[in-house]
């Protein structure tokens, strides 16, 4: 018996496996027979036989023609892809039902007529039927069907591992068909002891034909792996519309084919090129952009064109994807020669009526933007005065040497400030574009196409030499100073002596050394020596040379490391000794160095370009931590922040501080900056406009160190100032030295008549801080009150936003 149950079940599961295998329509018409015919007989095998597999279980023919069906069912779902084959199949349910009650009754009045011929004497009751309950098998088909769906849609929402969830797939299969053996006799007999025992006895042989149709559905996710695969990514189920009316269905039909016409129109017209393409690589269609592009016709008579040389990617043509389903975008080639530079993206588009796999092609022509792309590569590597290639450019280069030895040369114009100051900054160009043709006639004569010539800054360039041979540079030197030893004519009638200064350093294993570094700190000790000399560096420099460069590098990685800390030295009010702002000033600690004072850092930074990386990692942290202090309830303060003289008048400054005020959301008028004399001395000019708009953005601007520079008071009425830094140097002496009182008095009297704060640094005792509150300073800095503080320590001595309010109502 066991055997026949098998022969059954393989016999029922053989035809839906090999329906899969067919494509499109055929597939949907095999389908719907065979589950029409096994609806149609299993009405009858019902009544017809029993099979007893062993004792207590007993499978009958309609049990089996059940499991036939909902397993068939379910497979023709995930083939297809689409819920709303449950519509056709519930309808199939209906008509089969009704033709089951029609026939059924029909057949039973011919036997029971007198007169038929009935030679093999079938009983009429054989074809008694309930139309009761063939309606409600009906209605327990399709709200079974209906409950999978919902699992099955259920689950794939959460998108469970793949083995997971055909697993709770078959399971939920398995669990529907025991549950309606146990449902349907209970509905239609009702509940007592006899059906109970009636279905409870029977429930083995529905388990078992429930688990052995769920064989077939795990033989379909083993054998269509990439079938189940695609109804899991397929789009879960519009309930609204599975349950809507045909009118409404048509509705929506021709709304989605009124979305297919205009999708045609885009097709048409869009600039871009697009194309339909099958798994062969030949073009099905096209449009006007797409032709025009590979310069080809359209599909005629049925000719199609071949697509598999049209494209190119890294020097090979572009395959068709081996997975139907991967998207594949790149940067391609194309058109004759492969010439011209495009973004082919292709994007699986299903089956074709016969099939195949179809992919639709998107082509964009990047000619323009790659051209467009070069040009401003061109631009953002080349100095636009001299045009020689830039720093940018030198650093790219000095980054991809490896294994080649070479030397660079650092050539600096003595004395260039003088040019542009004496004659202005046209002549000063002029002698920048001389010199770099100089330079570069020395290079072309002298040197290899590799190695470069380069404007580094404002009257620096950089020879880059692939060659470690000393005497070779020594000769280049030679050819350099003589070069540039000869006037330069920048007007009729007006010539200029130029000369410069070098800097040499010379790399036997690249990548071991800064050489840009290490050529500058030669650079640095042959100015400090003697200007137009040149300077190599050596690993005998002098220990100071040395400190500089080892504190430069250190320095330099401190930065990128986010080592360098930030602290706070509080001003305090000079009457009410109130805290009222903070001046952010830079520490640093190494690992190996200790604690590096900023008298020794600082200089280095300004020397080796890294001061302003130095500036505005200070600015971008004081603003961050002010914000986080108002944020966390503290009141409004002033937050200072020292900026250098080549922040002010070189680079971009004031986009980094907006940019910066921007991100951390730290208000403008609660900022000041800092800037010494040295910073506009001789260049108000070009620093006025900055301060300006400092201004204009609501920050104050106080001058750092006042009075040991130049003569600065002709410069406090023109310049837009809010508050005057009296440096420690004019209050070491007070009160004892009267010089040292007359001078700091008279300054906060001047600063009190322009309407400027005044601020006193290094305040140390009381008879000081006694002495200037006389004189009328407003706010006090010193380690009378506190030391400079990291941002933790401070934060006790800040006042919360309530004691502002009651220190301003008090006042």
């Amino acid at each position: 018996m066991f055997a026949l149950l098998v022969l059954q079940i393989a016999a029922f599961s053989v035809f839906p496996l090999y329906f899969t295998t067919l494509s499109g329509p055929v597939r949907q018409v095999h389908f719907y027979v065979y589950i029409s015919l096994v609806l149609l007989i299993g009405g009858f095998w019902g009544n017809i036989y029993s099979l007893q597999v062993a004792d207590g279980i007993v499978v009958s023919g309609g049990n089996l023609c059940y499991g036939a069906f909902m397993m068939t069912a379910v497979m023709f779902v995930w083939i297809e892809r689409d819920a709303f084959i449950l519509r056709h199949l519930v309808r199939l349910v209906f008509v089969v039902d009704v033709f089951n009650i029609i026939i059924s009754f029909l057949t039973q009045s011919i036997l029971k007529t007198d007169g038929v011929i009935n030679p093999h004497n079938v009983p009429p009751a054989l074809f008694e039927v309930s139309t009761a309950l063939i309606a409600l098998g009906g209605v327990l088909i399709v709200t079974e069907l209906l409950i999978l769906l919902y699992i099955f849609e259920f689950t794939k929402r959460r998108k469970p591992p793949l083995p997971i969830t055909a697993a709770i797939y078959i399971f939920s299969f398995v669990l529907v068909l025991v549950l309606d053996g146990i449902a349907f006799p209970f509905i239609a007999f009702g509940m007592n002891s006899e059906i109970a025992a009636i279905v409870f006895g029977g429930l083995s042989g529905k388990i078992l034909i429930a688990a052995t149709f769920g064989v077939p559905l795990a033989l379909f996710v083993l054998w269509k792996r990439q079938a189940f695969v695609d109804y899991l990514e397929a789009d879960t189920v519009r309930w609204r519309l599975l349950a809507s009316s045909s009118a409404a269905l048509i509705k929506e039909m021709a709304r989605k084919d009124q979305d297919v016409r205009r999708g045609d129109v885009v097709f048409k017209n869009s600039t871009e090129g697009l194309a339909i393409v099958d798994n062969a690589g030949s073009m099905l269609k096209a449009n006007a952009a797409f032709r025009r592009m590979l310069n080809i016709a359209g599909v005629e008579n049925g000719q199609r064109s071949s697509l598999k040389d049209a494209f190119w990617s890294d020097g090979k043509p572009v395959p068709i994807p081996q997975n139907p389903k991967d998207m594949w975008r790149r940067e391609i080639m194309f058109g004759p020669g492969g010439s011209r530079p495009g973004i082919l993206s292709i994007t699986p588009a299903g089956e074709d009526a016969e099939g195949g796999e179809t992919y639709v092609y998107s082509l964009i022509d990047i000619t323009e933007q790659k051209s467009a792309q070069d040009r401003l590569a061109y631009l953002a590597s080349r100095d636009q005065l001299t045009g020689l290639v830039n720093r940018r450019a030198l650093d790219q280069r000095l980054a991809g040497l490896r294994d080649t030895p070479f030397t660079l040369i650092i050539v600096d114009l003595d004395h260039f400030k003088d040019v542009n100051d004496s004659y202005g900054h046209g002549a000063g160009d002029r002698v920048l574009q001389v010199v770099a043709s100089r330079l570069d006639t020395v290079r072309q004569e002298l040197l290899k196409p590799e190695d470069i010539l380069c404007r580094i800054g404002g009257d620096e360039f950089a020879l880059l030499v692939h060659s470690g041979d000393g005497g070779f540079i020594e000769e280049v030197i030679g050819r350099i100073q003589q070069a540039l030893g000869q006037t330069v004519r920048i007007d009729d009638g007006l010539e200029v002596f130029s000369s410069a200064t070098l800097g040499v350093s010379y790399q036997s294993r690249p990548g071991d050394h800064d050489a840009l570094l290490e050529a500058d700190a030669a650079l640095y000790e042959a100015k400090r020596n003697r200007r137009g000399s040149v300077g190599i560096y050596e690993d005998r420099l002098t220990a100071e040379s040395q400190k500089k460069m080892k504190l430069g590098l250190k320095l330099k990685n401190a930065l990128e490391n986010n080592i360098l800390e930030v602290h706070y030295q509080p001003q305090f009010d000079a009457v009410s000794h109130e805290l009222r702002g903070v001046e952010a000033l830079a520490r640093w600690t190494d690992p190996e160095l200790g604690v590096v004072p900023p008298c020794d850092f600082i200089p280095v930074a300004e020397g080796t370009s890294l001061i302003e990386a130095v500036g505005e990692y200070v600015l971008e942290r004081a603003c961050r931590d002010g914000q986080e202090w108002l944020q966390n309830g503290h009141a409004p303060i002033t937050v200072s922040v020292n900026i250098s003289a080549s922040q002010v008048r070189f680079g971009s400054f004031i986009s980094v501080l907006s940019k910066t005020l921007a991100e951390t959301g730290f208000p403008a008028h609660n900022l000041q900056i800092e800037i010494t004399e040295s910073s506009y001395i001789e260049r108000e000019n070009e620093v006025t406009p900055i301060l300006r708009e400092l201004k204009d953005m609501g920050i104050s601007i106080a001058i750092d160190d006042f009075g040991t520079g130049y003569s600065s008071f002709s410069y406090l009425r023109e310049m837009p100032w809010d508050c005057i830094k009296i440096d420690r140097s004019f209050i070491t002496g007070i009160p004892r030295d009267a010089q040292q009182c007359g001078l700091a008095s008279t300054i906060i009297k001047l600063a009190k008549v322009m309407s400027f704060k005044v601020v006193a640094e290094g305040v140390e005792t009381r008879e000081q801080l006694d002495s200037l509150t006389g004189w009328g300073c407003d706010l006090i800095q010193g380690h009378y009150f506190s030391k400079a503080l990291p941002k933790d320590s401070l934060v006790s001595m800040l006042p919360r936003r309530s004691e502002s309010i009651d220190l301003i109502q008090s006042d």
